[in-house]
């Protein structure tokens, strides 16, 4: 029996075809959270073929340059190699700097009338997402995924009230989801932040010279913002809301521990930004964890590039298919 996941999938098809017949957690200027918008709702799209929507942070869209003068890329511009531009457009409508909350309040409003029967959306957040908020210039949204609230003091004196992390993607997935779209939630992306027991870092760079016992096989990278609060926090929404959850955090953990930090750190700015090497990387990682979903339906909208690519390993895809 095929999952609700397929199903949907034929059904959105069938009802696209039918219309055709007929960013790191401390505060930011609103200035710079701003750059790299999710795009114009009128921009035009082939209602012919679905489209891949990649909602996300700068990890998934940054126009920006490194510290070497490079461009910094986010994976959502690479990833659309993976898929074959005439069965599927991969639309990156990823914002810089933003939170779950503001990338609702302020970009899903835009991004949501762009989606139709059969899309699909990419959601993740949780890098900018530290809270609670306490300022109107504060991004970050309320820790968990329960109804908590914050009520925030505009500066004209009105309140903004604050939802939870868990609130504000449930609400961008049920949203997507109500449009026939297919939603597929990534734990929070890796980033480039080390640790060794005999070592101290900055991001991947040694604080003054490595001592003598130092083993880089105990280098450990971060494992997903606040404890891995926020890649565990997706894995639950999953579950609750019966949507596909691929591990990104511990996919590209295990990755970059096998090809070692200073082999990593050449791929990253920062902290957080890749270069296009970098990008690349993530971006096959998510393929390789979308073609291993139960009856994934990314596998015919693959190029050979994407087709090449070997499945994610069980362990890293969670299906959370409804109770029987």
């Amino acid at each position: 029996m095929k999952t609700k996941f397929a199903l949907s999938l034929v059904l959105g098809l069938m009802s696209v075809a039918a219309n055709v017949r007929a960013q790191d957690t401390t505060n930011m200027p609103e200035a710079v959270t701003r750059a790299g918008s999710a795009g114009d709702v009128s921009a035009e799209r082939d209602t012919n073929k679905p489209a891949i929507f990649v909602c996300g942070d700068s990890t998934a869209k940054n126009n920006g340059r490194g510290k070497n003068g490079e461009p910094m890329v986010g994976w959502g511009t690479p990833i659309a190699g993976y898929f074959d531009p005439e069965k599927v457009t991969v639309k990156n409508v990823g914002h810089a700097g933003q939170s779950s909350r503001t990338y609702y309040t302020g970009d899903w409003p835009k991004v949501l009338p762009q989606i139709q029967a059969g899309d699909f959306m990419l959601l993740v957040f949780g890098i900018n997402d530290g809270g609670p908020p306490r300022t109107a210039r504060d991004r970050g949204s309320v820790p968990g995924v329960g109804d908590d609230t914050v009520d925030i003091q505009r500066a004209d004196g009105t309140t903004d009230t604050a939802h939870t992390y868990g609130w504000y993607m449930s609400k961008m997935a049920t949203d997507a989801e109500a449009k026939g779209a297919h939603v597929i939630l990534l734990t929070v992306t890796t980033r480039n932040i080390w640790t060794n027991p005999k070592a101290k870092f900055r991001d991947a760079t040694p604080v003054g010279p490595l001592p003598a016992d130092y083993d880089p096989k105990q280098d450990k990278i971060e494992r997903g913002t606040a404890n891995g609060q926020y890649t565990q926090w997706t894995k639950e929404l999953g579950q609750k809301l019966n949507i596909p959850v691929f591990d990104l955090t511990d996919f590209c953990a295990d990755k970059y521990e096998a090809m070692g930090r200073e082999a990593v750190n050449k791929l990253y700015s920062d902290h957080n930004h890749t270069y296009a090497p970098g990008a690349e990387i993530v971006a096959e990682s998510i393929v390789s964890g979308l073609k291993a979903l139960k009856d994934s339906p990314f596998i015919p909208l693959l190029s050979d590039k994407g087709s090449a690519l070997t499945n994610a390993d069980a362990k890293y895809v969670s299906d959370n298919p409804p109770a029987k």
